[in-house]
């Protein structure tokens, strides 16, 4: 279902004027959400964010993924109250918001998994997403650096077990206190093997949160995955494939409280093995929100690191 319209004077201007600001009132998660990624950027410029309400309400777009801080003071560069007049206004067309929090990454290295400070901060960032009025938390970087990524002290071993207390106090200190739902991304491979380097198993992942975001883009597998010989020209089998193949292990799993809603390309990238570019099209896309569906996911999300889906349009109708 399209986006509805609301009568509202006019959308293309500043929102304090249009909004007045009030306790946060929630939107409930579509049976299908069918997503696209914002940057904190696209967010505070109102330029920006008025291409996005327009893309919208030309398509199916139901839900917005919104990167957010995570200092747990501030939500974003421009201040709380603004941006909660923005969000409100972004409930007020029917759209679903999901606060993306990165955890453990950041510009010049890697927070330690296991600092108790970091995870009481990302919980207090949590908590404020969701007073502010976001529908859902989003947790990205969840684990340690990988081989080419800054190196932690952190015996291997340990690693795992580090990371699934992390992903259990979310579970206590966000999901249960806020009775908000919250979801988290994982490497696609994760879901054929545990990543005990990083400290990901999706184990972990499926018994605390609402929902599994794998990253199962078609670039990033390597020649020869699931037998395909060139997988970002492939994208619906190997959307299709890393999902079922990976899923049916734990779809009976007596632990599992989590759903299966995964991040879908939309960039030009052909092959990260070695890095080589593509023209993406709406077909690339169309096929892997088909292969999503047929593999009974709850939803899909885009990702475009520069928010900029317009070329894409076609698929998301």
């Amino acid at each position: 279902m399209r986006v509805k319209a609301v009568a509202i004077s006019c959308f293309f201007v500043l929102w304090a004027q249009v909004v007045v600001v009030q306790e946060p009132k929630h939107i409930n998660t579509p049976k299908i959400v069918k997503g696209i990624y914002l940057t904190i950027e696209t967010f505070e410029e109102q330029k920006s964010l008025d291409r996005i309400i327009a893309l919208c309400r030309r398509t199916n777009i139901n839900t917005l993924v919104i990167d957010v801080r995570s200092n747990g003071t501030n939500a974003f560069v421009i201040r709380n109250s603004r941006a909660k007049v923005k969000i409100d206004a972004l409930h007020s067309l029917g759209l679903y918001l999901v606060a993306r929090m990165i955890v453990f990454w950041k510009p010049d290295g890697w927070f330690d998994p296991a600092s108790e400070h970091r995870w009481d901060q990302i919980a207090r960032a949590s908590r404020l997403a969701i007073e502010l009025g976001f529908d859902e938390v989003n947790y990205d970087y969840v684990r340690y650096g990988g081989p080419n990524e800054p190196q932690s002290v952190t015996p291997m071993e340990q690693r795992t077990p580090i990371i699934r207390n992390f992903c259990q106090y979310l579970k206590r200190e966000v999901r249960e206190k806020t009775g908000k739902p919250i979801s988290v991304d994982f490497f696609g491979v994760t879901f054929l093997r545990s990543e005990s380097g990083v400290g990901q198993q999706v184990e972990n992942a499926i018994e605390n949160f609402d929902y599994v975001m794998p990253m199962v883009y078609p670039s990033h597998w390597a020649a020869g995955t699931f037998g395909i010989k060139d997988p970002g020209k492939s994208p619906y089998e190997i959307v299709f494939k890393s999902l079922t193949i990976g899923w049916k292990k734990f779809v009976d799993y007596p632990k599992r409280t989590a759903q299966l809603r995964p991040w879908l390309q939309a960039f030009g990238v052909g092959s990260i093995y070695p890095l080589q570019t593509m023209v993406y099209t709406a077909k690339d896309v169309e096929e892997q929100i088909r292969a999503c569906y047929d593999a009974g996911c709850v939803g899909w999300v885009l990702w475009n690191p520069s928010s900029s889906y317009e070329k894409y349009e076609q698929a998301l109708k």
